[in-house]
């Protein structure tokens, strides 16, 4: 089996996207409405609001989850209750009698 090889042209893919990378890295300083420190301060604001906001909709989620369990509950129940009635009828009846067992014959 041959060796993994790189493309020929690989060099100058990655040259252009390293360029690219260090240009735009270039640009966002260069037209950075704000200071570091202002610009941090924003970015803890953000991730502090999506923490919020994501603790609020697992809230939310924890509820409906608990709602369904609770319905799902409830029909579960309801059909046991149902079995459970047609069964004594079953045999009350003489409807649920197991059917008689077959005797094995061994044939010599």
């Amino acid at each position: 089996m041959k060796p993994n090889r790189l493309p020929r042209d690989f060099g100058k893919w990655f040259g252009l996207f390293a360029l690219g990378a260090a240009a735009g890295s270039l640009c966002g300083l260069l037209m950075a409405p704000a200071s570091g420190s202002v610009t941090r301060k924003r970015i803890a604001m953000k991730f502090k609001s999506l923490e919020q906001e994501g603790a609020r909709q697992i809230k939310h989620a924890k509820k409906l989850l608990v709602k369904k369990a609770e319905d799902l509950r409830d029909v579960a129940n309801d059909k046991l209750s149902q079995t459970r009635e047609w069964l004594v009828e079953q045999v009350s009846s003489g409807n649920g009698k197991h059917p008689s067992r077959r005797r094995l014959v061994h044939h010599a």
